[in-house]
């Protein structure tokens, strides 16, 4: 693991894939930025053909395979980690922690101020857990992922079986739910709230939010933390002509795309995003995340062979401030969405929202790439790493 991570310190395809999945993040993530949580674009904004298109093409190429190479990475990081410590001679243990610490105070800040689809403070806490993990070989972690990202999908299809068997049996206590109490509260903090109004409802979230994010993703993330960690330690992590990437840009990828096309397919017909529809749409979806992500990555471990031309290296420059570039996205879209915004929470279409999501995300790539070009670090992994080294940035 060390000759492979030594030979070269900062590889192309890590951070290609981290902009790669920014701009998936962004396009997802904007369903929960742009409309009440139960209704999503369900509630009017799937009417036209090129919303239902647009809608789908999210959920077929990004919906749940953004996360898992974003995860992939996290993953390869704690291999990074653990090899500049071994060369710096300091001991690994507290410095990780402090990071994984520090995840976790940033993650509960975005979540109350700007976004409470947050994933950082999920990344912190199971980070601490990923620990365990840095010593097991190749062959552990890509079983032991494989075993979660399963039990996730299980756990997703048999929540879709609880659903249906409460829509059909016991209609009337489902329609108790009190979604719509829920989607009115989002509409009062988002749609007319002021800043600390908003902020103060997404407190109130965190409870009920957290469990749901570890119980329906957390899961399968840490799985996809061994697949990074794995591919580090196996030295494929930046080999476009590794057998695993050809298999996965040959084989994963059109198994992936094409059981993500009857995801959305399935999603396309919900009419909410927590019935049974919705949530076996989901766990479709989830069942092929990992040929997609890994196919992904096969894609991009080809595209980054060579030092690249110039579009490549900065993109590789904004992939490489990726916490930077999350948080200004949530920035973004909160501006965009709230009352004390722009205001348009409620307001747009699937495709007005996904088109607004996407030039977030370029221009969030377009800055961190233009600060890295003057900068050595992000402006928040600045931050990080001083918390991290005590300081030393």
């Amino acid at each position: 693991m060390e000759t492979a991570i030594t030979s070269n310190e900062r590889a192309l395809m890590p951070d290609l894939l981290r902009a790669f999945a920014l701009f998936g993040i962004a396009v997802v993530n904007v369903v929960g930025f742009a409309q009440p949580f139960s209704t999503g674009f369900y509630g009017g904004g799937l009417e036209t053909p090129v919303d239902q298109a647009v809608y789908a093409g999210m959920a077929g190429l990004f919906l749940m395979k953004s996360y898992p190479l974003f995860s992939m990475m996290f993953g390869a990081g704690l291999a990074f980690q653990l090899s500049a410590a071994a060369r710096a001679g300091k001991a690994f243990a507290p410095r990780y922690f402090r990071r994984m610490g520090a995840l976790v105070v940033l993650g509960i800040l975005h979540f109350i101020f700007f976004w409470f689809g947050d994933i950082l403070l999920t990344y912190g806490l199971l980070g601490c857990l990923l620990f365990v993990m840095r010593d097991a070989s190749v062959k552990v972690l890509v079983r032991t992922g494989i075993a979660l990202i399963v039990l996730n999908t299980l756990m997703l299809f048999a929540l879709a079986g609880l659903m249906w068997m409460g829509e059909t049996y016991a209609p009337e206590a489902m329609a108790e739910a009190g979604y719509d109490t829920m989607d009115a509260a989002a509409m009062a903090a988002f749609g007319e709230g002021n800043f600390w109004q908003a902020a103060l409802y997404r407190l109130t979230l965190m409870p009920f939010v957290l469990p749901s994010v570890i119980i329906q993703q957390g899961i399968s993330v840490f799985g996809f933390f061994c697949f990074g960690l794995a591919a580090v330690k196996a030295g494929v992590i930046d080999q476009p002509d590794a057998a695993i990437w050809k298999l996965s840009r040959r084989v994963f990828l059109p198994i992936g795309l094409a059981g993500s096309a009857l995801g959305a397919w399935i999603l396309l017909g919900a009419s909410n995003s927590v019935g049974s529809t919705f949530i076996l749409g989901s766990a479709v979806t989830m069942a092929f995340s990992a040929f997609s992500a890994l196919g992904y990555a096969g894609l991009i471990a080809l595209v980054s062979k060579g030092a690249g031309g110039p579009v490549k290296r900065f993109l590789a420059r904004a992939g490489s401030a990726s916490l930077t570039a999350y948080l200004l996205q949530s920035l973004i879209l909160s501006l965009v969405f709230t009352a004390y915004g722009l205001g348009a929470f409620g307001e747009m279409t699937a495709a007005e929202a996904i088109g607004v999501a996407a030039l977030a995300a370029i221009a969030s790539l377009v800055f961190t790439g233009l600060w890295r070009s003057f900068a050595p670090r992000g402006p928040m992994e600045v931050l990080l790493r001083r918390v991290t080294y005590w300081g030393r940035a």
